[in-house]
């Protein structure tokens, strides 16, 4: 959105507005990433953003906001800048004008987030969420961000507790909701599962009568969820619903293939990303971009040609064979069994995951850690554990320990699959990246 300064000040009731001039066209929170002609929004968490300002200038900024402090050059007084944050996202969506989507869920928000934008793209001009920008900073940041021509904007919604999600439709304002499950998944902050539940559902519940809330139908934590809105319901899954997968079949790359049955037509679809997991994700995005009356045809192309963010199910092979899938984005039990699942399908004889913690799940955290471990064990996949006894295995301290592990026990021929997965903390991509340069070695 390219505003003029003084209607910033304006919108945010500085009564200093005659002192600023100019055009901003970008916005950021981080000094670090200025380009010219960006309003520098100083955020207070760990490090305090006002810190920052002077640097911003310095590096192009036009103006900033405040709330405490000198004005440097362009400087607009506010209150708090998180909610000027969320005020300016407001004023830039109802000036869009563009339909809004919302996704949520445990696991696969990301995922899903990328083939609903490509499903729709076939269509539409559509603006989505950046990587994981799902929180109160990265969602108006999405929103501000979005080009004037934007028909649908589509923006994944993250959550550490009850009333996150509630504050993110406030700024976003679907009209339709997406849940893709809700399972055990940052339980130190949630407190239970219950409150996951509770927590998740509230993008359903802020939807309006003429809304739409798509579910998934195999699960039933999700499936609840049209007991808590007057929206219209459409369901997705491998079960039943109202667009389902038939005839799955998984190829040696991992990737599942399946008939989709929907109420708009059905087809035979080759996914083009790996884990039987990912066959409800697609789901999700089919229906969605069905209802808004993207021909399945072109919902079937882009799914079979999607590009999704790094780090999530990537596969490749080593010079001698060895299947590497990396799902190192992130972790917690739901994703981990999904993951552990798509290895165990990869018929090959070695299968070897390379894990790390699972993070932020309180007191859940030896139990879950516990059942992964045994998962793997039942599957008959060897385990290289980094600093998680729980799973068992082969217990080492770092990345480059596991990647020694790893060395002694295969050859990384064609008998072999290794899975990386583990929360961002363990830095699992690192050794995927040595894995990739073995392959070149």
């Amino acid at each position: 959105m390219d505003i003029e300064l003084t209607e910033i000040a304006a919108i945010l009731d500085d009564q200093t507005k005659e002192d600023v001039s100019g055009l901003v066209t970008g916005f950021t929170v981080d000094s670090r990433t200025v380009k010219e002609g960006d309003l520098f929004i100083p955020l207070i968490a760990q490090r305090d953003g006002h810190d920052f300002i002077k640097d911003a200038i310095s590096a192009g900024a036009i103006g900033h906001l405040y709330s405490h402090g000198v004005a440097q050059k362009n400087g607009i007084k506010v209150s708090d800048t998180m909610d000027a944050l969320h005020t300016l996202a407001c004023k830039a969506r109802n000036k869009l004008g563009a339909v809004s989507i919302g996704i949520t869920g445990s696991v696969g928000k990301t995922t899903t987030k990328d083939m609903v934008k490509e499903c729709l793209a076939a269509v539409f001009t559509v603006t989505a969420s950046e990587q994981s920008f799902n929180n109160e900073i990265g969602v108006p940041l999405t929103i501000l961000s979005s080009p004037p021509e934007t028909e649908l904007l589509v923006v994944e919604m993250g959550a550490r507790g009850i009333g996150h999600i509630r504050t993110l439709c406030e700024i976003v304002n679907p009209k339709i909701g997406v849940v893709t499950c809700i399972g055990i998944a940052h339980s130190e902050f949630f407190g239970g599962i219950s409150q996951t539940i509770q927590a998740k559902g509230e993008l359903i519940e802020y939807l309006e009568t003429d809304g739409l809330a798509v579910l998934n139908n195999d699960d039933e934590n999700v499936r609840d969820l049209r007991n808590r809105t007057s929206a219209e319901i459409l369901t997705y899954g491998c079960g039943k619903g109202d667009v389902v997968a038939e005839n799955i079949k998984i190829g040696s790359d991992l990737k599942p293939s399946f008939t989709i049955r929907s109420p708009w037509g059905n087809s035979e679809l080759n996914l083009n990303i790996s884990g039987t997991h990912n066959v409800t994700n697609a789901l999700a995005a089919a229906a969605t971009a069905m209802y808004s009356n993207v021909p399945i045809s072109k919902v079937v192309e882009a799914l079979e040609t999607l590009r999704i963010s790094p780090l999530r199910m990537e596969t490749f092979e080593t010079a001698g064979g060895c299947l590497v899938i990396n799902d190192s984005y992130n972790a917690n039990p739901l994703s981990m069994k999904a993951a552990l699942g798509a290895l165990a399908a990869s018929g090959r004889k070695e299968r070897i995951a390379v894990l790390g913690v699972m993070a932020e799940l309180g007191n859940e955290h030896e139990n879950s850690h516990l059942e992964i471990g045994e998962l793997a064990k039942s599957e008959g996949i060897d385990v290289i554990s980094i600093n998680v006894e729980e799973y068992g295995g082969h217990l080492v301290e770092t990345v480059e320990e596991a990647f020694q592990a790893l060395s002694g026990m295969t050859n990384l021929g064609r008998n072999t699959a290794v899975l990386l997965k583990g929360s961002r903390i363990a830095a699992l991509e690192s050794l995927a990246t040595k894995l990739s340069n073995k392959e070149t070695a």
